[in-house]
């Protein structure tokens, strides 16, 4: 019977051993319970504070683009008046790309990100075979105002909060959870029990504990997963959706869903600490998409606004000629897209549905199987691009509403995000992915053993955003005939790759920006209970190992996919265009990109050490996470070679309603400049109390 529990974690055979390393930080809940008529109603209540902190020092010559470095003053900058040499910026040390760094400007070591006030709320009603559950949670992080990095041409601080929908991910939001009505039935004298679920839930399918991309196709909130004094319930984000599980016999029983609303996994918000993109999530679209390989800085879309309006008053003015106002428009569209969150393809709320045939073998060591089928939409964004067209009529149009638009005080956004000239970065959630599945769970000897095998099917995975951007907007100076010689310098469309439906885009056309392919993914986990050891009350392990192949996923040298720190292309089209990309972007691409097979694992120790001082209960935990060989393409955020974190935590409990946590959380490895996190250690602190 499911009695409207959410699951979240482990099946039951690990959830003893498994709640003590996963759910660190939530304290035993001392629930409000009393009866209304005929129903049971429980309220749970948390509350919490908590602080994280910086505390090293940002890495100006792998993960900063090099047109931020320190050296360089931007003030006063046109795009028409260059203030350095190509070979000035090129000198310093760092990333030719600025698109992945404002989150890493915006905290110094020592600052707070994070400063947060949170309280989460569950109502359980339960009636003799039916009920509901409702669960909201709502917070404010002050750390998240006024934060500190000042574009280096507008002098403007960046306000992660002045968007909306990022406000509500990272500044303060309410936000109901769970919201479903549940029913429990028995047929045939208990034979054939049934359980019911309707409305905003969460689905857990799957052995996955500590590696995502499995069976479990939640979407996550990955800032609030981040946030100091974190809990699953308050991450995982339920969607709208009608679930049933049957009974069919002592030893099978089927289970179904269907999806009625879609929803995506919200990554961090540009500007906020865990970022590695300034302009895929929300509030992207004040940042504009960098073309880094040439002497522009880090321009925002308000900088960018600017300039164009200053060309559209001097061209309304007369003070420059229509050839003039064209070379100076150009030198900004050649320079920087648009990322047009107005253009933006939202996958649709139907057509998410699955089944699950369970088995428990009790003549197999009471191994529970599981064997599932889910056709699904991505999650997770991708980015498409439609190609700048630089020809004399779209030009023209383009100055043409400039200066026409300074009568009303200049481009409004929806205008700016129409001009033709620029590249236009889109977001895409790719739809019908299928998903087979296989896991089982059972226990050898004390240790818990699970695993899962899930094979996908059209998983779209994200070309390389330096081909793509190569495609919108230098191949199109090349078919606009101004600058022929660009012609060939992307990969994109040039070469046939079974799973890519794509082709050379010509001017104004959209660029589909990634390729499907099947993958194959497989991860076991042991989770084990030493009992009494180390001079600890409780000891417990849990390992897992992970293992993923993107079938046919081609040599970088053919077609390159994105990876994090893939700032460069990897080669031009031919040998011609190869020497001009050499001129262009100052070499090629030296970073590690995806790779058809990659690996992983990931280790948990805890320990708890009750009755301290009499009422003190200290649960200390180390973590460990290490890429070991492989890198996977965008979006997965899988597994990057040789990229390791780890993580020291103590929480010390009274009473099972007051907690205090502390944690110190390093990363480090990576090849090259692909561990984006690399120069982040950080250090955290709450405090909470439940009720």
């Amino acid at each position: 019977m499911s009695k409207g529990e959410r699951k979240i974690a482990l099946k039951p055979l690990a959830l003893s051993v498994a709640s003590a390393l996963l759910a660190m930080g939530a304290v035993g809940a001392n629930a409000a319970s009393f009866k209304v008529g005929n129903f049971d109603v429980t309220f749970d209540s948390t509350f919490s504070a908590g602080a994280a902190y910086r505390i090293e020092d940002r890495d100006f010559n792998k993960h900063i683009g090099k047109s931020n470095n320190q050296l360089f003053d931007w003030a006063g900058y046109k795009g028409y008046a260059p203030l350095y040499a190509n070979t000035d910026v090129w000198a310093q040390q760092g990333s030719y790309s600025t698109n992945g760094d404002l989150s890493n400007l915006n905290y110094d070591s020592g600052e707070a990100f994070s400063e947060v006030l949170k309280g989460f709320h569950e109502l359980n009603v339960r009636g003799d075979n039916y009920g509901a559950v409702v669960s909201f949670m709502y917070y404010k992080d002050f750390a998240a105002e006024g934060i500190g990095h000042k574009n280096p041409v507008t002098g403007k601080s960046y306000d992660v909060c002045r968007d909306e929908e990022a406000k509500e991910l990272v500044c303060e939001d309410f936000r109901v959870l769970d919201a479903y009505l549940y029913a429990d039935f028995d047929f045939n004298d208990g034979a054939n029990p049934v359980s019911i679920r309707v409305g905003e839930q969460v689905l857990s399918w799957g052995e996955s504990t500590l590696i995502p991309h499995g069976i479990n196709v939640s979407p996550v909130d990955i800032a609030r997963l981040r946030a100091p004094g974190a809990d699953l319930k308050e991450a995982f984000i339920p969607v709208g959706m009608v679930w049933a599980n049957v009974g069919l016999s002592e030893a099978f029983s089927l289970e179904a869903f269907y999806q009625y609303e879609w929803q995506e996994t919200y990554l961090p918000a540009p500007g906020s600490y865990f970022s590695s993109n300034d302009f895929a999530g929300e509030g992207g679209q004040h940042n504009n998409i960098q073309l880094n390989f040439a002497s522009n800085p880090d321009l925002d879309r308000d900088g960018l606004m600017a300039g164009l309006n200053e060309i559209g008053t001097m061209l309304g003015g007369g003070m420059v000629d229509q050839t003039t106002a064209a070379n100076m428009y150009l030198s900004y569209a050649t320079k920087f897209a648009i990322r047009n969150n107005e253009g933006d393809q939202f996958a649709s709320d139907s057509g998410q549905y699955g089944l699950k045939l369970g088995w428990f073998a009790e003549d197999l060591n009471y191994t529970e199987f599981g064997f599932y089928y889910i056709n699904y939409h991505s999650r997770r964004p991708l980015i498409s691009g439609v190609a700048s067209d630089f020809s004399q009529a779209a030009i023209g149009a383009d100055l043409q509403n400039i200066a026409l638009s300074q009568a009303n005080g200049g481009l409004s956004v929806e205008q700016f995000n129409n001009l033709n000239a620029f590249t236009k970065g889109i977001i895409v959630f790719p739809e019908d992915i299928k998903l087979y599945g296989f896991s089982f769970n059972t226990t050898i000897g004390t240790t818990a053993v699970s695993g899962e095998i899930s094979y996908r099917q059209d998983e779209p995975f994200q070309i390389d955003d330096a081909e793509l951007l190569f495609a919108a907007m230098p191949q199109q100076l090349a078919n606009a005939g101004i600058r022929g010689e660009l012609d060939g310098l992307s990969q994109y469309g040039r070469t046939q790759v079974e799973g890519c439906d794509i082709q050379s885009p010509e001017l104004g056309q959209t660029a589909d920006g990634f390729c499907r392919f099947d993958t194959l993914q497989a991860q076991a986990t042991a989770i084990h209970s030493f009992g009494p050891s180390f001079g600890m009350d409780n000891f417990n392990a849990v390992f897992e190992v992970g293992y993923i192949q993107v079938k046919d996923l081609p040599d970088p040298e053919v077609l390159a996919f994105n990876a994090p720190g893939t700032a460069r292309s990897i080669q031009g089209y031919d040998d011609v265009a190869a020497g001009v990309l050499n001129g262009v972007q100052n070499g090629v691409a030296d970073q590690v990109f995806p790779t058809e097979d990659a690996w992983g694992y990931r280790l948990i120790l805890a320990g708890e050490i009750n009755r301290v001082m009499g009422s003190f209960n200290v649960k200390p935990r180390f973590t460990f996470s290490h890429d070991v060989d492989g890198v996977t393409p965008d979006p997965l955020y899988l597994f990057i070679e040789d990229k390791k974190s780890a993580s020291l935590a103590v929480e010390v409990d009274y009473q099972s309603s007051f907690s205090f946590g502390f944690s110190y959380n390093t990363f480090y490895g990576g090849v090259n400049n692909s561990n984006t996190q690399e120069d982040r250690d950080y250090v955290s602190f709450n405090v909470k109390y439940s009720l």
